[in-house]
């Protein structure tokens, strides 16, 4: 009697080990993430503008490939990121969402506002919108098939629920004798363009995207001095905590991108 009893606690001891460990296992919480993809638009046009005209231009997706690339990340439950989370991950330490990503788009193409920001609203997503602040039109353009045409203040006001605005300079987005400005002129020069795409309507004065990807010590200084937070580049890495900010990479999404590329770089496989 007195074996089967030693028996029976054995089995209760044994049983509650494994479902003890199993609760531990089952309440662990997902560790937080390490890291930030960073996927960069252009253009995005409806299939009536994208075919056959633009099909061949890297720099132009597919209102479906977009649709495409945001559902998944929908259904994968990322977040996106805002300028402000950014900054605090990357000066303050905070911790970040289970799958996080960034959305920024260059140059303030018109499209953005007629084709990416319904798609991003229906999702519930935001990107960021690095603007040419002297191409901006006094009017609302008029879409033609060619991704030439950008945003008025009328669509950049009608947008701020999607995308937060920054600057892709006042009008530096040029190269001189094939190199792009921001490489070859003087931290004043710079300063003073930087301010000059702060007077422009934008939401935030803290975020930058070098034209071209191209920077230099003479633009990271003048972004610094006129209290600039973080800037992209280009790069094909992710967002690490000790990333320098004013060197974030991107990940540069072309036409020629597969969905299964798209899904590797979000899930970091």
């Amino acid at each position: 009697m007195k074996s089967w009893t030693v028996f029976w606690k054995a089995c209760i001891l044994i049983f509650l080990a494994v479902t003890t460990s199993a609760i531990i296992i089952v309440a662990r919480p997902t560790p937080p993430a390490t890291r930030i993809p960073v996927i960069n638009y252009h253009s995005i046009m409806s299939h009536e503008f994208y075919y056959p005209i633009n099909v061949d231009n890297p720099w132009i997706l597919s209102e479906k490939a977009f649709f495409d690339h945001m559902y998944f990340l929908y259904k994968n439950d990322f977040t996106t990121l805002t300028s402000d989370q950014l900054i605090d991950f990357l000066y303050y330490g905070a911790e970040l969402p289970t799958r996080p990503v960034i959305l920024t788009f260059d140059d303030g193409y018109f499209d953005n506002y007629l084709f990416a920001a319904p798609i991003l609203r229906q999702f519930g997503f935001t990107g960021m919108n690095f603007l040419i602040t002297s191409a901006i039109p006094e009017d609302t353009p008029q879409m033609v098939v060619y991704p030439s045409q950008f945003m008025s203040n009328t669509e950049i006001f009608a947008s701020m629920d999607v995308f937060e605005f920054g600057s892709h300079t006042h009008n530096m987005h040029r190269r001189a004798n094939g190199d792009p400005l921001l490489t070859i002129e003087s931290v004043e020069d710079i300063r003073a363009d930087i301010r000059q795409s702060f007077d422009a309507p934008l939401t935030f004065a803290t975020g930058f995207a070098y034209p071209f990807g191209a920077y230099s010590d003479n633009a990271i200084r003048a972004l610094q001095e006129e209290g600039v937070r973080f800037a992209f580049i280009g790069g094909l890495d992710y967002i690490y905590r000790d990333t320098n900010p004013f060197l974030l990479p991107r990940f540069c999404a072309t036409s020629e991108w597969t969905m299964e590329h798209f899904i590797r770089i979000v899930m970091g496989q």
